[in-house]
């Protein structure tokens, strides 16, 4: 069980995204996406896990799922709030019930044509190929797909909620797909505008 903080923090460069996010219009990316995006976001190796196993010679394991995973990525309450407004913007919304929303989230998700399991948040790992003790079959483990980075991203303390898609072939995949929950006020802090430098 996944123990996630009583509150979370979520990042918008816009103030209306910000003011969308608040009234329940929740946008989630596809992993893949960031592989390709040009800010400081970008990570070439997302929706893969990479990790080396300990041997004489170390063994090398990357796994990608055949499943699509989109997320929308938020940070513990206690990060550097200044800094991670510089990087991923200025306006930030706090969650102050993750729980209550993730259970929102849930029952809008379960009605999706895409929707495999319930949908979940899982804590970031910033093992990315990084040393571990070697695996019985020598397979990374199946979590780290949607939930591992490298090292340089650990500031972020990130926490991610995730919706696991059926696997489809001949679907064209979306970057973002946006989820239309009740309004979140309720459960969402004001917006909070983070002064610029």
């Amino acid at each position: 069980m996944v123990t996630v903080p009583s509150s979370l923090l979520r990042f918008f460069e816009k103030e209306e995204f910000a003011d969308q996010f608040v009234t329940g219009a929740i946008r989630f990316s596809i992993l893949e996406y960031y592989r390709g995006i040009e800010d400081l976001r970008r990570d070439d190796t997302e929706g893969q896990s990479s990790v080396y196993f300990r041997a004489p010679q170390p063994i090398h394991s990357t796994v990608s799922s055949l499943n699509r995973y989109y997320a929308f990525c938020t940070s513990h309450p206690e990060t550097n709030i200044t800094s991670l407004a510089q990087k991923y913007g200025r306006f930030v919304v706090r969650i102050d019930s993750p729980l209550v929303l993730l259970e929102r989230v849930k029952i809008v998700w379960r009605s999706h044509d895409l929707a495999l399991d319930s949908a979940f948040i899982a804590p970031v790992e910033y093992t990315k190929d990084e040393l571990r003790d070697a695996d019985p079959y020598l397979l990374s483990p199946p979590h780290l797909t949607y939930s591992q980075k490298l090292k340089s991203y650990e500031e972020d303390r990130e926490y991610r909620f995730l919706l696991k898609c059926k696997v489809d072939a001949q679907r064209t995949w979306e970057n973002h797909l946006t989820l239309t929950l009740p309004n979140c006020r309720d459960i969402c802090s004001a917006v909070t505008v983070c002064a610029e430098d």
